[in-house]
């Protein structure tokens, strides 16, 4: 891919190598006296001209006044610069071409509306440079963004996941062991999987399972898990750790002074729309204590989901007959075959 510089030098010398190299290469030619043709010879100096005055208007005048919103003071310069060009060219030539003197005031207006031409094409250069610079700015500052983002997810997930391996350690649990391994497959899903800008949402499924059993392996019988996924299209490809904060959120907030808990995850694709909705029972009458953490995972998810799907998703959060219900629907239509 090439380079901006290297555009700026192939545009330039597209540019400005045929006006120049024309009237050089016909410099050469002789008029009817014998003596060289005198329209060629303008017509370079003119050219040269121009291309002096674009230089400046590009490296000096637009970054000092056009970006800095002096429009009017811009306007005038550059305008009177075209002037300057048009009446001097035109006269020069009309001291060699007494038949160009009775005509002297359309060669200067002709000049003038070229030299314009040439400096509005210059003046649009620039915002069009400038415009592909801020959308590169854009996308680096979205990148950016996106990896801060996922870096607050891992250690967030994180420090939760091993509350559950601490509770089992205090129990002096035989489910130890089984916890680690699953523990050992969530690390490796994030260190070598996360990184990636988009993974198989079968992947992204597998994550999920092996979550849920390791809540298994520390809850027991003490609450009801039921996890519904339907196989995804192989083709389709989702941002890693993007679904977990919901469920994690169910396991974090449905489960203790609850009556009977009980968590319900469902997660399918139809037609290029995915859909997951997380049930979790709440004690209506329990005084939720927030710390630092709090809301982490969930605002984190908001904000990935508006930079990465905007217009794409829809996400709900009710409380219904002391149930919390999330809904999350990312539409992933454009890698549906024939999409």
């Amino acid at each position: 891919m090439l380079s901006t510089k290297r555009v700026n030098l192939i545009l330039h010398f597209f540019l400005w190598v045929p006006s120049i190299g024309v009237p050089l290469f016909l410099l050469p030619l002789k008029d009817g006296t014998g003596k060289p043709e005198f329209f060629s010879l303008s017509k370079m100096i003119f050219t040269l001209a121009q291309v002096v005055v674009f230089y400046i208007m590009v490296y000096y005048l637009y970054p000092r006044y056009f970006l800095k919103k002096r429009i009017k003071e811009y306007l005038i310069i550059l305008t009177s610069l075209c002037i300057f060009i048009a009446v001097v060219s035109a006269v020069a030539v009309a001291q060699f071409d007494a038949h160009y003197n009775s005509i002297l005031w359309v060669g200067i207006t002709i000049k003038f509306l070229i030299s314009m031409a040439v400096m509005a094409t210059g003046t649009s250069y620039m915002l069009i440079i400038h415009f592909i610079q801020d959308q590169r700015l854009q996308q680096e500052n979205l990148k950016t963004e996106l990896v801060f983002l996922r870096s607050q997810v891992s250690p967030h997930f994180m420090f939760n996941t091993l509350n559950s391996i601490v509770s089992l350690a205090r129990k002096k649990s035989d489910k130890l062991e089984p916890a680690l391994l699953e523990l050992s497959n969530l690390m490796h899903y994030m260190l070598y999987e996360s990184d990636e800008e988009k993974v198989c949402l079968r992947k992204e499924i597998d994550y999920i399972q092996s979550y849920i059993d390791l809540q298994t392996l520390r809850f027991g019988h003490q609450v009801r898990i039921t996890f519904r996924a339907v196989n995804p299209p192989e083709e389709l490809s989702i941002e890693p750790m993007l679904l977990i904060p919901l469920i994690e959120n169910a396991f974090k907030h449905g489960i203790g002074l609850i009556e009977d808990p009980e968590i319900i995850i469902d997660l399918e694709v139809q037609q290029g729309e995915l859909s997951l909705t997380v049930l979790n029972k709440f004690n209506p009458r329990s005084v939720e204590t927030k710390d630092k953490t709090s809301g982490i995972g969930l605002t984190n998810l908001e904000r990935r989901l508006k930079l990465l799907y905007p217009n794409k998703h829809a996400i709900s959060a009710v409380k219904n007959d002391n149930y919390f219900n999330a809904s999350l629907k990312i539409y992933l239509n454009d890698q549906m075959p024939g999409s």
